[in-house]
């Protein structure tokens, strides 16, 4: 900008300079062109003056034009009529010359002046007549008006302009340096914009640049004072989006990310990038296909990423659109599982049912006729009748569970009366196999359920018995520390593999179907056990390795305990 503002005033100069000669040229040269006429008006008369009219004019013209003004003058002589009396060029002149200008005014005024192209000459001319009552005598001398004076002028005028242009650049330069001096420093403060920092001016010699500056301050400190708090509530959002479990992306009308929370980044393995298109980034058809197809309804599109199950939700919105990522897997599992529960119910009664049926049948058409068949017969339906409804009690024990659709009566429960309850009423199975039983249970009482603490301690208990070997043990603990109640019970059975361990407290799961089938059972007797522990905010261990048997460990926190 220095140097436009410099070129600026170097331009305007030199137009001013050619402009000024020019002007003073013709002022000089008309000022020159008056002193020319005076000098020659005072040579007419002093030619006049030494004229001799008794002599002859024409031989007195020439040694007094060599007197006259300069070697090239020119000295005539015109009586009143016009006619050339003597003339000083060798030529003689035979026209009239009463109409010249300077004639008529010498005439008519005493002095005449002219300036006009000779024809006898060939060049421009200035005459200069004086009239003495007898004659005009009349001095002339070529003139070529301003370029006559070029070489008198030239030089004064030539060294003024270069004195006057060197004393002008200095002071344009000067003057350029102080005028854009305040505008580079205003510039260098106006980058620090970009990084919405305040800004500071000093004070100016120029009260239109200290305007300037106080606007860009008062601009500066919004700007800083507004990216400040957009900033602010930019982290605020961020921080509440980081925070979300579910995934948020927010897209411009053309699909370019302009917002994307924590979450959505791991379901994409942290790849989105910022202000580029989600479609780098995404390629589930499903969701390609929902934003190729855009409308004003809300679209929900499912996908599965990582063995989880996501609904995203593509909606349009005024300033673009947003994907938002919801984790329905426990739905979908819970869907699932209730599927498969449906399923396994149905499968489970089917066979109580079918074998109800068939002996009902048999019955009522009277093909049994030994009585001692029929009451095996009835003892056989009365044994599913039993068997469905302890599965539909199960059924309903997990649901209540699930759900906590019911009040739950709590009261102290005595452990060891409970553990020795439930061992006497197995010790049938127990003799049976010849198992031996090692009970060491403190006296403990814990605030809970009576129905819920017997269906624990009976189902992982009968389990122990079912799945033990002959002349097999089981060991039953139970055992108060400072915050928990520890149940522990151990078989030294054929023991669960590991790969069925992690299934063991489905519903209606079986290690061996076959194995599983002879000991009876409806396969709800785990989950009912897990469900339960949920229930009071516990956990459960499982450790077991294959033909050495079974542990469970149970974990009860002392929430409500009674001394």
């Amino acid at each position: 900008m220095n140097k436009t503002i410099f070129r600026y005033f170097l331009t305007v100069l030199l137009i001013t300079l050619i402009l000024s000669s020019s002007v003073s040229m013709v002022i000089l040269s008309n000022q020159l062109l008056e002193n020319t006429e005076h000098d020659m008006l005072y040579a007419v008369k002093l030619i006049e003056y030494q004229l001799d009219d008794k002599q002859d004019l024409k031989e007195q013209v020439v040694p007094l034009n060599d007197l006259a003004y300069n070697d090239n003058t020119r000295l005539t002589i015109i009586d009143t009529d016009g006619d050339v009396l003597a003339d000083s060029d060798e030529e003689s002149i035979e026209e009239n010359h009463r109409g010249r200008e300077e004639v008529r005014e010498a005439l008519s005024d005493g002095v005449g002046y002219a300036t006009r192209y000779s024809q006898t000459t060939h060049q421009n001319m200035l005459y200069v007549a004086v009239f003495n009552d007898d004659y005009i005598v009349r001095l002339s001398l070529p003139y070529d008006g301003i370029f006559d004076y070029l070489p008198v002028l030239i030089k004064p005028l030539g060294i003024g302009a270069v004195i006057s242009l060197v004393i002008a650049l200095i002071l344009s330069k000067r003057f350029a340096n102080t005028l854009t001096a305040p505008l580079q420093e205003i510039t260098t403060q106006v980058m620090k914009m970009k990084d919405y920092r305040e800004l500071e001016f000093d004070d100016y010699k120029y009260d239109e640049f200290n305007i300037i500056a106080y606007k860009l301050e008062e601009q500066a400190k919004t700007i800083h004072d507004t990216m400040k708090t957009l900033k602010e509530e930019r982290i605020k959002i961020n921080g509440i989006l980081d925070q979300m479990k579910e995934g948020f992306i927010l897209l411009d009308s053309n699909f370019d990310v302009l917002m994307v929370n924590r979450k959505a980044q791991k379901l994409y393995g942290n790849t989105i990038k910022l202000n580029r298109s989600i479609k780098d980034f995404i390629f589930d058809f499903k969701i390609i296909n929902a934003l190729d197809h855009l409308s004003t309804e809300r679209q929900i599109v499912e996908i599965e990423k990582e063995k989880e199950f996501y609904n995203c939700y593509v909606a349009k919105v005024d300033y673009g659109v947003t994907l938002l990522f919801v984790n329905v897997t426990e739905q979908h599992n819970s869907m699932k599982m209730r599927q498969e529960f449906f399923s396994n119910v149905s499968h489970e009664l089917k066979t109580p049912i079918t074998s109800i049926r068939g002996y009902s049948e048999l019955l009522e058409a009277g093909v049994i006729n030994d009585e001692g068949a029929k009451k095996k017969a009835l003892d056989k339906i009365h044994d599913e009748v039993d068997n469905m409804s302890n599965l539909i009690n199960d059924i309903l024990m997990i649901s209540r569970l699930e759900n906590k659709d019911i009040d739950v009566i709590k009261h102290p429960v005595h452990l060891m009366p409970l553990v020795d309850e439930i061992v006497d009423t197995m010790q049938v199975e127990i003799d049976k196999r010849h198992l031996t039983v090692t009970k060491n249970v403190e006296d403990i009482t814990y605030i809970s359920n009576h129905q819920h603490m017997y269906q624990l301690l009976s189902n992982l208990i009968t389990n122990a018995i079912k799945y033990n070997v002959e002349n097999g043990s089981i060991t039953i603990e139970a055992h108060q520390s400072e915050t928990n109640i520890i149940i522990v019970v151990s078989d030294t059975g054929r023991g669960i593999s590991k790969i069925d361990q992690g299934r063991v407290f489905e519903r209606f799961f079986r290690c061996d179907q076959g194995r599983d089938k002879e000991t009876g059972g409806t396969g709800l007797g785990l989950a009912i056990v897990k469900h339960i522990v949920q229930y009071y905010h516990g956990n459960i261990h499982l450790s077991s390795k294959l033909n050495e048997g079974t542990t469970f460990k149970i974990v009860l926190p002392m929430v409500d305990k009674i001394l």
